[in-house]
Formats: structure tokens, sequence, C-alpha cells
């Protein structure tokens, strides 16, 4: 097991994770059902959550050392990106303002890929 890995994975997911259950623990139950309803819709879901499950495994991966981990963390965190583009495009109001959100998607995407491979 790698040290570094496990304080990277405490940092990066940890202290978060932390900060948002402190603020839960605090909402009111109108806005705590706000939250789980947000939480569950498809969109959140299949954007965001893809996004952090996939980031969540990437960083499991030199603890566990095991490669399929790497794998499965780049496939969900891709399809999270395309996912989040595709919405962005069909919500937009400006197609202008939607192409800038999905070039910066693509190029913070590559620096990702760029940076861990």
């Amino acid at each position: 097991m790698n040290i570094d890995a496990i304080v990277r994975f405490v940092l990066m997911i940890g202290i978060p994770a932390f900060m948002m259950w402190r603020g839960y623990k605090k909402m009111s139950e109108e806005e705590r059902n706000d939250v789980k309803t947000d939480f569950t819709s498809k969109r959140f879901i299949f954007t965001i959550g893809l996004f952090a499950l996939g980031w969540v495994f990437l960083l499991l991966e030199p603890i566990f050392e095991m490669t399929w981990l790497e794998t499965i963390g780049v496939v969900l965190l891709s399809i999270g990106i395309m996912v989040s583009i595709v919405l962005t495009w069909l919500d937009a109001p400006s197609k202008r303002k939607a192409v800038l959100k999905t070039i910066t998607f693509l190029i913070l995407f590559s620096i990702f890929l760029w940076a861990n491979y």
C-alpha cells in the first residue's frame, strides 16, 4: 500500500466529504429534502455522479495497485464528461456559450489524461 496515495485520497475525498456532511447536518429539513431530490436526479447521477465515482476509482488505484480500477475510473470519468457536454449543449440558450464550455471540458480532460499517463 502506498502511503502517499492514502494521504492524497483522504485530502481529496475525505475532507470535502466531511465538510459536505457537516453542512448537511446544519440544514433545515426542507433544505435537506431539496438536496436529496437534487442528488437522486438522473441528471446529477449521470454527470457529477459518474465523474465523482470515476475520480474515486482513480484515487483508489495506487492504494490497491489494481490496474482495472484505473480502467474503470477513466471510463466512468469519460462517460460523465461526455454526458455533461451533451446536456450542456442541449440546455444552453446560446450555442456560443455551449461551445466554450465544451472546449473547456475537453481541455481539462486532456490535461488530466496527459498528467496521469
